[in-house]
């Protein structure tokens, strides 16, 4: 599945302008002469079940299906999580980035059993600093993160940063991988190539 979605995905992502060159600010602060936004995919339902397939496929070959629960944070991972959740029969919660205003306060929303095993699940990892935040906030609630799994990582330090808290990232794809397609097909030029590859920091 995985030799599959890689060339698939990443024709899909330039010709529905989901991928996109310019000079960006990313959620983690930095500029980034790309943007990559997976959330377009949720709107094409036979990419969205290939994304999905890959990510079923990816944590049984990677991690395993020994754990309690999937969790994400929003907006987007929680789209592909709750998908993945229903496609493994796992439970799922996902952890907000501040607790609500109103009602009880929650911070994770859904039912987080004391000492369950949680894979985390994203879409797109660059530092690592939101999943970080997320994993914190799961463990201060007395469950267990060591795995988080990632559609694609931008490779820009992710993977040590999580390390740094003894959590190992998994990723479907990276970067490289889809612009090392997109390049052999001709459908970006050199210049582009060598921008990108500029911003990568984990080789």
């Amino acid at each position: 599945m995985t030799t599959e979605f890689i060339p698939e995905i990443a024709s899909f992502l330039l010709k529905s302008n989901s991928l996109q060159f310019g000079i960006f600010r990313l959620a983690s602060g930095k500029e980034s002469p790309y943007y990559i936004d997976l959330r377009t995919i949720a709107s094409f339902p036979n990419h969205f079940r290939l994304t999905i397939g890959a990510l079923r496929d990816a944590i049984v070959a990677k991690i395993g299906l020994d754990f309690d629960s999937l969790a994400s944070i929003p907006t987007s991972g929680l789209i592909f999580c709750s998908a993945l959740a229903y496609e493994i029969v796992k439970p799922m919660v996902y952890v907000r980035k501040e607790a609500k205003g109103y009602g009880v306060s929650k911070i994770i929303e859904g039912y987080l059993k004391p000492g369950a095993k949680v894979v985390l699940i994203d879409d797109v990892v660059t530092t690592g600093k939101s999943i970080s935040h997320a994993i914190e906030i799961i463990r201060s609630n007395g469950a267990i993160v060591e795995e988080v799994l990632a559609i694609v990582d931008r490779l820009e330090g992710a993977e040590q940063s999580l390390e740094m808290i003894n959590v190992k990232l998994h990723s479907v794809t990276t970067i490289e991988e889809l612009f090392d397609v997109l390049y052999k097909r001709a459908l970006i030029d050199d210049n582009t190539l060598h921008s990108v590859f500029k911003n990568i920091t984990q080789k």
